[in-house]
């Protein structure tokens, strides 16, 4: 049977147990009503019958005997001759035996055989007595007795007695014919009541019955029917379908191959519902804080635009970014990065502050929403600033991570919303410019967007596109500036990068480079600077004059960690031919910080082909003794900020003294750049400082210029 027949019989099941048994209960009913109706309209036309013929009898036995004591008579009277005699008292003796024949029928019908026992007898006998003095009354008129006369006054006497007796049987069987319709009616009566109590009964057990099993069934289906919407609204939580596990286990057929659909469908459904979840878990939840991200973000902050804009009250998106956490990655590792985002993370959750939404857009940075500031921009500025005060206290508590604590400062960027037309991206954008600037003002700044922010922001996004354009279109040019021995003499020079914009001219490095370093971009500039340099020293091998020349290339932080940098410095020698004696490579102190050990590697490498090695800008960053008498260094390169005031300024002197015995110490050349004048040169020189740098004695010039200068006569120290 198919899944379908199966469901209609057994949605059909209710109605057939009721219509079916009372279809035959009616109609086993009603045959045996008509029974006991035939049975009563036999009887009753049988004793109507005989009463019928009864009465006719009697009737028809007068007129006989009348007509029998007229031919008696006549015959007596000689008045019928003996054939006339013949044929009548033949003719009275055939109706005398039909007589007789019915007499004995009625005798024996059920009508007479229900009165006294000697009623059908007494009857009976009263017509053969009549019957046989009649018979021999006719007998003597044949053969002519003259005494016929005794047999007729007998016959006529028996005749009397038969009819007194027909009368008072007819009489009789009047009432008991009466009393056996009563009865049968009555016994039909109490038969159809019977079925009829019986059929009711019978009807009532069907009926309840029959609503107990709707009642189950029904009950089912609303559970299936439950099963099916519970499955259906994806807004309720599931239900554990305990009755419909009860129903598979104990029923068979179509209501166990329901359920057991049921129960698959449920646990499809959950793992469905699982992985949505788990995919909008990814999709709008950062994985290592669970708090909302950028998509969330955005859709709260849209959320908060239209509340705020309704209300007629301010908002404010702060733009959270912690300062120089890439030195906690470097120095700790990105598990311990990752153990301070958390518990960056857990402590803004914790502030608690009403009407603030928390989410982490990536990296290092955090947002903030805050909706129902006051209606007036200044106080909105005001509460928005107080709790950036709580943050910064909140997030200016020491970390601990293996035992060892660690600070971080946040910079934070602030810009309000209300009235004013601004998208989601460009309040993004302008919170993200502020927190920006805020980082570049001081640690744990602060900076509320104003329009500068966003023309500085344009600006930033313009140049890096024309960066990007510049790389590919080589746009950038080397200069150099000389670098000289205590006497003035030209050793070497270092290349500078400059950038001659089509439209702005020359570009200053102070202008690109950072945006270049922020970007990555640095890394291709890196790489051309590299080879244009080694290109350049080939042209001076080539001249006796400048053959005995170095040439410092300042190296970036991200170009030196590049994981191919030692092969592409190997293969640029290669391709152009250039001395690794002539080459030097200047790193600054953040190069060396994270990785010292792969750094110091690295280092070993290049030394090996014969480049040297100095540290550019020495005591401005994290210097430590610890790790520089590791560094192969060939050079340390004073910086200028030491060296500008250094003839006035006795910190200065005492510093840039301490470098150059240190270098001394470690057998380390030493160098100083913003060498501008006679007196820097003459207090340098006057402490055995090695070689210097400055305007003093070199503008960066062209390739050609800084040779030509280099040729001339070396400047005196008076």
């Amino acid at each position: 049977m198919k899944p379908t027949q199966s469901l209609i019989v057994f949605f059909l099941l209710p109605v057939l147990m009721f219509a079916v048994p009372a279809f035959v209960l009616g109609m086993l009913a009603l045959n045996i009503a008509r029974e006991q109706f035939l049975d009563s309209h036999q009887t009753q036309s049988e004793d109507l019958a005989n009463l019928v013929e009864m009465a006719t009898f009697e009737r028809r036995l007068g007129a006989l005997h009348e007509r029998l004591s007229q031919v008696l008579a006549e015959a007596d009277n000689d008045q019928l001759s003996a054939f006339d005699s013949y044929s009548e008292y033949s003719q009275i003796h055939l109706k005398l035996n039909e007589m007789g024949e019915r007499i004995e029928h009625l005798a024996s019908s059920g009508l007479v055989d229900g009165l006294h026992a000697d009623s059908a007898e007494t009857l009976l006998s009263a017509f053969q007595k009549y019957r046989r003095f009649i018979e021999m009354a006719n007998e003597a008129a044949t053969l002519n007795q003259t005494d016929i006369s005794f047999f007729m006054q007998e016959a006529e006497t028996n005749f009397n007695h038969f009819m007194i007796l027909t009368q008072g049987t007819f009489e009789t069987l009047t009432e008991r014919a009466s009393e056996r319709h009563q009865q049968t009616f009555h016994t039909l009566s109490r038969s159809i009541n019977t079925l009829a109590w019986v059929g009711l009964g019978l009807l009532g057990i069907l009926v309840v019955a029959a609503v107990f099993a709707a009642w189950r069934i029904n009950r089912r289906l609303v559970m299936v029917g439950d099963a099916i919407l519970a499955l259906s609204n994806t807004r309720q939580a599931l239900p554990d379908f305990a009755d419909i596990q009860r129903l598979s286990q104990r029923h068979r057929g179509p209501l166990k191959r329901i359920a057991s659909a049921l129960l698959s469908f449920r646990k499809t459904e959950q793992q469905r519902r699982e992985a949505e979840r788990k995919v909008h878990r990814l999709a709008y939840y950062d994985s290592l804080t669970q708090l909302p991200n950028w998509q969330l973000m955005k859709e709260h902050l849209h959320h908060s635009l239209d509340t705020n804009q309704r209300t007629e009250t301010y908002g404010a998106l702060l733009y959270l970014d912690v300062d120089d956490f890439k030195r906690i990655n470097d120095s700790c590792g990105h598990r311990a990065g990752d153990s301070l985002l958390q518990e960056i993370s857990r402590r803004l959750s914790a502030l608690g502050v009403e009407g603030t939404t928390i989410g982490r857009i990536g990296g290092d940075e955090f947002v903030m929403i805050i909706d129902g500031l006051p209606a007036d921009q200044l106080k909105a500025a005001e509460k928005a600033e107080l709790l950036t005060e709580k943050l910064h206290h909140a997030l200016g508590q020491p970390y601990l991570w293996e035992e060892k604590e660690h600070f971080l400062s946040t910079s934070i960027g602030v810009v309000l919303f209300g009235d004013a037309a601004y998208s989601v991206d460009n309040l993004f954008q302008y919170a993200n410019a502020a927190a920006h600037l805020a980082k570049q003002s001081a640690p744990n700044g602060l900076r509320f967007y104003d329009p500068a922010v966003q023309a500085e922001l344009e600006a930033r996004t313009e140049m890096e596109r024309d960066l990007r354009v510049a790389i590919e279109r080589q746009e950038f040019v080397l200069v150099y500036q000389t670098q000289v021995d205590s006497t003035g003499r030209a050793i070497g020079a270092e290349a500078l990068i400059r950038w001659q914009h089509p439209q702005q001219g020359f570009v200053s490095p102070g202008t690109f480079i950072p945006l270049a370093e922020e970007t990555g971009l640095i890394v291709p500039i890196g790489q051309w600077v590299l080879e244009a340099a080694c290109e350049q020293l080939v042209a001076w091998a080539d001249d006796d004059s400048t053959a005995h020349l170095t040439l410092a290339v300042n190296v970036s932080a991200k170009q030196f960690q590049q994981p191919d940098f030692v092969d592409s410095v190997r293969c640029v020698l290669a391709r152009t031919g250039a001395l690794p004696q002539r080459l030097k490579l200047e790193i600054t102190e953040s190069t060396v910080i994270g990785n010292v050990d792969d750094t110091i590697a690295r280092m070993h490498q290049l030394k090996a082909l014969g480049i040297s090695f100095a540290i550019d800008d020495f005591g401005t960053g994290y210097s430590s003794l610890q790790y520089l008498k590791r560094l192969p260094l060939d050079q340390i390169k004073i910086d200028q900020s030491f060296v500008r005031d250094l003839h006035k300024d006795a910190d200065d002197m005492a510093i840039v003294q301490t470098i150059i015995a240190m270098g001394q110490a470690l057998g380390l050349n030493v160098i100083a750049e913003g060498v501008e004048t006679q007196e820097h040169w003459r207090h340098l020189n006057d402490r055995q400082c090695h070689a210097y740098q400055g305007y003093y004695f070199s503008k960066p010039a062209s390739a050609v210029e800084m040779v030509k200068r280099s040729l001339a006569p070396p400047p005196m120290l008076n």
